[in-house]
Order: C-alpha cells, then sequence, then structure tokens
C-alpha cells in the first residue's frame, strides 16, 4: 500500500498561475461542465431563477444540517476576514447546493445580484450552469469558475472558489465558497477556501467521536495537532469507523474501503497495542508499520 498523498483532482481547479498543465485541465472541466448544462437544457442566454427558497423550507434545512453550520460559522468568520477587502461573500450550501449561510458585505452588488447570492437560493449546476458551487458539487473536487467561464451569461458578474466538504464517511455535507465581483479575483482564494473546508471537516469528525476512540497520524511527526493531520475513529473492537480526508490521502484507499478494514490490517498494530503503548506514559510517537513500510 502506497501511503503517499495521492494525487487529486484538486490540481485540475486551481488558477493558470499554477501552472500551464493545470489550468488545461481545469479548463478541461470547465468545458465538460459547459456539455452539461447543454444536456441540461440550458442556454447561455437563460434566465436563473433568483428567488430563495420558501423561508419555512430554509428554516427546516438549516435544522437538518444544524450540525455542519455549528462547525462551519466560526470558520466562515475567519475566512472572511482574510478577504474582507475583496467585495467577496462566504456562503455554505447543503449538499444540493442550497445556501443555507452567508457571510459579507453584499453592498457592491447590484440587488437581483444580492438576492441571487442569499440563503435559500440553489446553486445546482442545473439551475445556475455552471458556478463553482454546483460544479464542486458534480465533480467532488475544489473548483474555480470566474466571469464569463460561468455557462449562463447572467452569472459573469461572479468570480467564485468553492470546496465540498465532506464527513467521516466520504459523504457530502455542502460546500463552503467565496463568491464576488470578478473584478475581485485572487488565485489564493481557492487554497483559502480548501483549507477552510478541511478546517471545518475535522471540527465535524473531532465532534462527531467527541466521547470515542481516534487515532491521530501522519508520516510526519510535526504534522500532528495540525489541520493535515489524519485521524481515524475505532470501536472498542478496533474496527474503523471513519476517517478524515487527510488520512484517507495518506493511506491511498477510500472511506468505504477503509471501513471494511480493521486497525491491524492496516496500521500493523492491534488496540491492546496501542493502549499498551499509551501505559508506558512515554513522549515518543507510536509507529505504525504500515505508514513506516511505504515511508520513501
Amino acid at each position: 500500500m502506497n501511503l503517499r498523498p495521492r494525487p487529486t483532482e484538486t490540481s485540475t481547479h486551481l488558477p493558470a498561475t499554477i501552472g500551464v498543465l493545470s489550468d488545461r485541465l481545469r479548463q478541461a472541466a470547465i468545458g465538460q461542465s459547459h456539455e452539461r448544462c447543454v444536456a441540461l437544457g440550458l442556454t447561455e442566454t437563460s434566465v436563473p431563477e433568483l428567488s430563495p427558497a420558501p423561508f419555512s423550507r430554509l428554516i427546516d434545512s438549516r435544522e437538518r444540517h444544524r450540525r455542519l453550520y455549528e462547525q462551519a460559522a466560526p470558520v466562515m468568520e475567519m475566512l472572511f476576514e482574510q478577504i474582507v477587502s475583496t467585495r467577496s461573500i462566504v456562503a455554505l450550501t447543503d449538499p444540493q447546493g442550497t445556501i443555507l449561510h452567508s457571510v459579507g458585505d453584499s453592498g457592491f452588488l447590484e440587488r437581483a445580484q444580492q438576492i441571487a447570492l442569499a440563503p435559500g437560493v440553489n446553486w445546482s449546476e442545473s439551475t445556475k450552469g455552471t458556478n463553482a458551487i454546483g460544479t464542486a458539487l458534480f465533480t467532488e473536487t475544489p473548483t474555480i469558475v470566474h466571469a464569463d467561464e460561468h455557462y449562463v451569461r447572467a452569472n459573469h458578474f461572479l468570480t467564485c472558489s468553492a470546496a465540498p466538504i465532506f464527513d467521516h464517511a466520504g459523504q457530502m455535507l455542502g460546500v463552503l465558497d467565496v463568491s464576488g465581483d470578478h473584478r475581485s479575483y485572487h488565485a489564493h482564494t481557492l487554497a483559502m477556501v480548501t483549507m477552510s473546508a478541511r478546517m471545518i471537516e475535522n471540527q465535524w469528525f473531532a465532534d462527531k467521536f467527541r466521547h470515542g476512540l481516534r487515532l491521530h497520524f501522519h508520516r510526519r511527526p510535526e504534522m500532528l495537532g495540525t489541520m493535515r493531520e489524519a485521524m481515524v475513529a475505532l470501536s472498542p473492537d478496533g474496527k474503523i469507523l471513519g476517517a478524515n480526508r487527510s488520512a484517507l490521502e495518506l493511506l491511498g484507499i477510500s472511506a468505504a474501503a477503509l471501513r471494511m478494514q480493521g486497525l491491524e490490517a492496516v496500521f500493523g498494530i492491534t488496540l491492546a497495542g496501542i493502549v499498551d503503548h499509551c501505559r508506558h506514559g512515554t513522549d515518543e510517537p507510536l509507529k505504525l508499520a504500515s505508514v513506516l513500510r511505504h515511508e520513501p
């Protein structure tokens, strides 16, 4: 098993400043989204639905996704502090692309544009065409859609960077997005959004298993305790209940496949072995055989 982090499609959505190849792949992803829009019957001159869902439906959706909001809200505030002068809005959506919550100053937008970015408005590709939220939902990867890359002309005023948020089982929780006037585009926005989404995922994971057993690990000990640390949740008999995204990347395995394996099969150690190590009170990190076995 190769535990070096797997290449992901994230790089296909980075701006041109990252490199020619990544930009070419990103443009291909945009083109594929445009093709999906055609198949959906949308046209470039389509008038997107701007009206938000009924308030009662929004309240119900917020209640269903209350844990996501609770984990995301402080991260959204922190992210907005980093982009406060960029004429942008931070938005959180549900797994269907409906905005649950937004943070920011929408005063720079025209009235219709303000409504479009309000809670209760759906931004799936089927309703808005190619856009960062909808395309990130479809591809399950961080996405930039800038200005006229939006399929529907009415959305050309926007530049958007979005990253999906996953739970411990690899299921989509929603999308974190930064949208703003296309003139406010900044090449580093996607990286900030992606890191923020990772923070939300880790907080979700820690809260989900706050009363259970968690194994924190990394090939580089100095990464423990940081946003990049890998985490798996364990049952009392050593079964793997879930993992954060860093763990899946290090192990090179899907969440579903990982849950089918036990602690010893993945890490070469039993739960009793971990407990025994902890009892000794040593400051030495516990070396997990499978991680070290594939150390370059």
